[in-house]
């Protein structure tokens, strides 16, 4: 974690493990951290895949490998690199403040509780934001709204994620179809 300022002032291609949650690597490039969250330009397949925050306890090693430097170079010559948001500013003080910010910007997030016991996933847009919890009304895979908000706290979320391949399918459709009204109903 002490190497973060050198990943973000290089644009460095990093490597994140998990060890408690996830048996795969992430990789990605340092956007944002705080002392409890680090923001990413998740890569996927050398496909830039939307932006993920990360909450720094579950995080048990992040490096810059030599397959992370020669990857970053392939995503350099095939102009995907430059895409990677560098200057953006992230107010990422705690999950409250990030996702605030992120509702004003993408209509549908994930948020994901990947703890063993509780692996939760759930996709839709933020209703409303309070000072321990998130209210999501969340759709299914087949595009179905649930009937109300979700409440998720706060501590439970251990990863988010916007702008993704995933989530602008979704959003796309929900577009073409009109369909998704019912997602902005206040609670």
């Amino acid at each position: 974690m002490n190497r973060l300022p050198e990943f973000v002032r290089g644009k460095k291609l990093i490597s994140v493990r998990r060890e408690n949650i996830d048996d795969h690597s992430i990789q990605g490039c340092v956007l944002a951290f705080s002392k409890d969250l680090i923001l990413l330009q998740y890569v996927f397949d050398f496909i830039l895949d939307g932006l993920m925050v990360l909450r720094t306890s579950d995080i048990t090693e992040i490096k810059c490998s030599a397959t992370d430097e020669f990857q970053r170079g392939l995503l350099i010559t095939e102009e995907l690199f430059q895409l990677v948001p560098f200057g953006a500013r992230f107010e990422l003080r705690d999950w409250k403040s990030i996702l605030t910010q992120f509702s004003r910007w993408y209509p549908i997030m994930i948020l994901e509780d990947e703890r063993p016991e509780e692996n939760l996933f759930l996709i839709g847009k933020v209703q409303e934001i309070k000072e321990d919890s998130v209210w999501l009304q969340y759709f299914s895979g087949a595009a179905n709204w649930d009937d109300k908000p979700t409440k998720l706290p706060l501590a439970d979320i251990t990863c988010c994620r916007v702008g993704t391949n995933y989530v602008n399918m979704y959003q796309r459709h929900f577009e073409r179809t009109g369909y998704g009204a019912a997602a902005t109903r206040e609670i």
